[in-house]
This record gives structure tokens, C-alpha cells and sequence, in this order.
């Protein structure tokens, strides 16, 4: 008896094995299970992946289009739309941008700069020596001022020198400076601008409407006697006529308007060229 129960309670006691047995046994299949699916092909996978949704997308497009007429014609476009893009190939290329002509304008940017440098030195030892021959030739000459601005060197001679009041015809005295003067502005090689200007009296006559009329009248006189005369080449000269416009001062007595009655020669600088008309076209 005593024997019996001692077998029994032994077999009772190592009962636990049997089920520690079967966890270890479901535990390594599970393992087994997840290797194998590691494994599958992820093609095949795709591919199955692929048929399932085509049968599920099958049988709803078709019970939509028994259903519903108009869900079969916007099904039917978005599959053409879908064939079409996954046909289609886009391809963007980037392409290396050009800077080349943009390092030629820096270029010729830095040389322009370099010979309107160069002509700035060139223009002041210029104006220097015009100005030493004019002083030279007509500095006894009270009537006449020279004076440098950023257009050229200004030759400024007083109205009264050259014209009678109202008149545009050059006095005979007035003659003999000129013909000083033309002796200095036939050597130079610069463009010349004549001019002309009035103080604000109003002027109204058959001859001359306005002071526009009697200063450019002025102007273009002096260019004519100096051509004439002189022959200067005349491709050298233009003028202008400002009237009472560019007065030296303003606000001034009618007996003190005399100093804003003038005539201004200005040897144009290389500098001015930039501003004018382009002298360069032939005919």
C-alpha cells in the first residue's frame, strides 16, 4: 500500500514536465511559423497582394455598374487616366546654367569704367591748358569768366559784350573777342555747346516772341560767325537757347538782372558724351 501511493505521488508531482513540454513544443513552432512567412517572396506577395484587389475591384465595379450607370462611366475614365499616367514617364533635367555672357558684361563694364577713368585724367589736363591759353589770349578781358563744371569748362562771357539789348547781332567790338577766342577753340578737339540766356524782362516782338527765340537767335549767330569766318568745323558746334531759365540768381532787382544776361561756350568734356544723342551714325 504504502508502495502505491508513493508511486502515485510521484506521478502526480512531476506532471508539470508533460505540460512544460508542450509550451517549448507550440513555442518553437511558433518560431517556425514567423521564419517561413520571413521568408516569402515579396514579389509573390505583391502579385497576390495585386489579384486580390483586382477581384475585390472587379466585383464592386460591377455591382456599381449595375447599379449605378454614371459610377460605371467615372470608374471607366479614372482607369483610363490611371493607364495613361503609368505610361507616361516625366523627366526634368537640370541643366548647367551659362554665365558666360554675364562675366563678358562684367567685362566690358570694368573697361568702360577704366576709359571714363582715363578720360576724366585726360579731360582735367586739358581743360587746364585751355584755360591757361585763354587767360593767356583774353585775360584782359573783364567781361569774361572761366569756370569748370562736371559738362566741360564754361567760357562765360556777358551779354552786353556781345549784343545790343533786345538784338541778336553781334556788335563790332563784341568781334574782336571772338576772334581771340577762336583762335583757342579751333585747336581743341572737344564738342562745343553755345549757350544762350536772358534775364526774365519779357520780350514780344515780331522777331521774338519770347526770350526762347532771342537766345537761341544769340547762340546760333556766334556759331555762324566763328564757322564763317573762322572756319571751324561746324559738326564741332550746337546750340542752345535757355531764355530766362537757368538764371545764375533769382529774385533780383530789374538793375541787377544784368548778371543773368550771358553767353556760355562750354567745351564739352569726354564725359558728356554719355549723355547725348549718338554722334556716331553716318549718313
Amino acid at each position: 500500500m504504502n508502495k502505491d501511493l508513493y508511486s502515485y505521488t510521484q506521478d502526480y508531482i512531476n506532471r508539470w514536465v508533460v505540460s512544460y513540454a508542450d509550451f517549448i513544443t507550440m513555442l518553437l513552432a511558433l518560431f517556425m511559423v514567423m521564419y517561413a512567412l520571413s521568408q516569402i517572396d515579396i514579389n509573390n506577395l505583391k502579385e497576390f497582394s495585386a489579384s486580390m484587389d483586382k477581384v475585390f475591384d472587379t466585383s464592386t465595379t460591377q455591382q456599381k455598374t449595375i447599379n449605378n450607370p454614371e459610377t460605371n462611366r467615372i470608374l471607366e475614365e479614372k482607369r483610363r487616366l490611371l493607364k495613361t499616367f503609368s505610361t507616361t514617364k516625366a523627366e526634368v533635367t537640370m541643366k548647367d546654367i551659362d554665365i558666360s555672357d554675364q562675366k563678358a558684361k562684367i567685362n566690358s563694364l570694368k573697361t568702360q569704367i577704366k576709359n571714363i577713368e582715363s578720360d576724366i585724367d585726360k579731360d582735367a589736363v586739358e581743360f587746364k591748358n585751355i584755360e591757361n591759353l585763354i587767360e593767356k589770349n583774353l585775360g584782359n578781358i573783364s567781361e569774361i569768366s572761366i569756370s569748370k563744371e562736371t559738362r566741360g569748362l564754361i567760357i562765360r562771357l556777358k551779354d552786353t559784350v556781345l549784343f545790343d539789348p533786345g538784338s541778336d547781332i553781334i556788335r563790332d567790338k563784341a568781334q574782336i573777342t571772338l576772334d581771340k577766342l577762336a583762335g583757342v577753340l579751333s585747336e581743341i578737339p572737344n564738342s562745343i555747346r553755345i549757350e544762350g540766356h536772358t534775364d526774365n524782362q519779357p520780350i514780344n516782338t515780331e522777331k521774338f516772341p519770347s526770350n526762347w527765340e532771342l537766345s537761341t537767335a544769340r547762340s546760333t549767330n556766334i556759331i555762324k560767325y566763328l564757322v564763317k569766318k573762322h572756319k571751324i568745323d561746324p559738326r564741332k558746334f550746337s546750340a542752345v537757347g535757355y531764355g530766362e531759365y537757368m538764371p545764375l540768381k533769382e529774385d533780383l532787382a530789374n538793375n541787377e538782372q544784368s548778371v543773368n544776361r550771358r553767353v556760355d561756350i562750354v567745351i564739352l568734356s569726354s564725359m558728356s558724351k554719355i549723355f547725348e544723342a549718338n554722334s556716331d551714325i553716318k549718313e
